[in-house]
């Protein structure tokens, strides 16, 4: 059980140190290039997706730790989080060619954009990290892909 709590302890913390990296990497690209609104939208659902990530790991901890297992309340809201995501990915990937305010903008938003789709499926659909190192795409395309822990928790609802 040691193991267990140690490991959703360091994915919690891993997620947040990723979220304040990613608003780190933001303003340090808003002072160096002229980034604007599509990048700041890419950027802003990216940090959205990592807070919850980081605060689904952290709650799972707590229920480790008090021995609980996750109430209906909390399994509805991670469904309605899931559609708002979805809702949110499909207003800024429309919104994003119309904001941009250079090439630099268009190119930074799409990249960050898309790697926020990428961490949007890994936490409410499919698990794509595998192994110690994460993201594996050798083991990824040589296995069945795994419905992520968020998305069975709503299915068994």
């Amino acid at each position: 059980m040691n193991r267990v709590k140690k490991k959703l302890l360091c994915l919690a913390i891993g997620e947040f140190a990723a979220l304040c990296a990613f608003i780190f990497l933001y303003r340090s690209l808003s002072f160096a290039l002229s980034i604007g609104i599509a990048s700041f939208m890419a950027f802003l659902y990216l940090m959205l997706i990592l807070l919850q990530g980081s605060m689904y790991w952290f709650y799972r901890y707590l229920l480790v730790m008090k021995k609980e297992r996750f109430g209906l309340t909390t399994i509805r809201f991670l469904k309605f989080l899931r559609r708002i995501n979805m809702i949110i990915l499909v207003v800024i990937s429309v919104l994003i060619p119309f904001t941009k305010s250079s090439n630099e903008d268009l190119i930074i938003a799409i990249v960050v954009f898309l790697f926020g789709i990428i961490e949007y499926i890994n936490y409410y659909w499919y698990r794509l990290s595998y192994g110690k190192s994460g993201f594996n795409i050798r083991i990824l395309l040589n296995t069945k892909l795994k419905k992520s822990t968020i998305n069975k928790l709503i299915n068994k609802c």
